[in-house]
């Protein structure tokens, strides 16, 4: 369960960093300077989940266990991570990457506001598709919202995920958070 933890981390720190970064992937629109401060950033993704079904002894032995049941409340994960512009034209990079699972589309970039729709073939089969939208309010805060509708698992179990993010730039110094990385702060 840890390592599903630190992957939702380093998802959720991706998903806000790239949301940022996400519409200004093409050459013509990413700006010579980035948007945002460089350095310690810390990024609360807070995401819903709605149409899972767990089996009702396995949602009794997480409960038991003091872990929650994935689908039946909003689950926070608060991350610092560390950007640097190496991070940022990885991040550009990864946006172009024509190998990725994830498409691209309807791109919007303004000085204030990025949106754009996504499409992604999920390790396990099915298809995620969704809209993400990010607000810069300057260059040290941003907070946004996606939503992703699609399938899961073996049996294409339906599924809606519905999330918003705040990020907050901390420090220009990054300390202990190498960049890549994501930090776990809180999980709930």
């Amino acid at each position: 369960m840890s390592s599903m933890i630190a992957r939702i981390a380093r998802i959720s720190l991706l998903l806000a960093l790239c949301c940022l970064a996400g519409a200004l992937a093409r050459a013509q629109d990413m700006p010579s300077t980035p948007p945002i401060k460089m350095g310690l950033w810390e990024s609360t993704v807070t995401s819903t989940m709605s149409g899972i079904t767990i089996p009702p002894e396995v949602a009794e032995r997480l409960k038991a266990m003091g872990r929650q049941v994935p689908g039946s409340t909003p689950h926070t994960v608060v991350t610092q991570g560390c950007m640097t512009p190496d991070e940022w034209t990885k991040t550009l990079e990864r946006m172009n990457d024509k190998q990725s699972n994830c498409t691209y589309s309807n791109r919007t970039v303004t000085a204030q506001k990025i949106s754009f729709d996504l499409s992604c073939a999920s390790e396990r089969g099915g298809v995620f598709t969704g809209h993400f939208e990010m607000n810069i309010d300057d260059d040290q805060h941003s907070h946004g919202s996606a939503h992703m509708k699609g399938e899961a698992g073996p049996n294409g179990q339906a599924m809606t995920i519905d999330t918003t993010i705040s990020t907050r730039f901390l420090s220009s110094d990054c300390g202990a958070v190498k960049p890549g990385d994501a930090k776990i702060i809180k999980s709930e």
